[in-house]
């Protein structure tokens, strides 16, 4: 569960968290709102509840309760590691090329869960696997 403005708030709306803004954290909806949501990661809304009239500290618009879901990062993966089904550390093993994930959404260390395997790629002449994960 989260906030999102009245215009966001449609089940179906994917929206990316880029960053949090610094004022964010000392509004009294910040555990509500932006304290649940991870920076670089996309979310989409699943379900919408009814508005208590709670209003933004930076836009002043009015916020919308919903359920939303995170959707499966888009990375790359070395062979070993591109099996669906299977839980694996993320290592940073690709960096810099199109399906990369940036620092911000995931950090080396983290463990994912293989969804999908899509194909597979070339990043900095090494061949990869691009695969839907999600961290667990």
């Amino acid at each position: 569960m989260t906030l999102v403005s009245r215009e966001q708030a449609e089940v179906g709306h994917r929206f990316r968290v880029v960053r949090i803004p610094d004022e964010c954290s000392s509004c009294r909806l910040y555990q509500v709102c932006m304290g649940r949501l991870k920076p670089g990661r996309t979310y989409v809304v699943a379900e919408v509840r009814p508005s208590l009239g709670q209003r933004c500290k930076i836009t002043g618009g009015e916020m919308t309760p919903v359920v939303v879901e995170e959707v499966p990062l888009r990375l790359l993966l070395p062979r070993k590691k591109a099996l669906e089904g299977v839980v694996v550390t993320y290592e940073g093993e690709c960096r810099g090329c199109r399906d990369c994930p940036g620092e911000d959404a995931l950090s080396p260390g983290e463990k994912i869960l293989v969804e999908k395997v899509l194909g597979k790629t070339v990043c900095n002449g090494r061949e990869f696997f691009v695969v839907e994960a999600s961290p667990v």
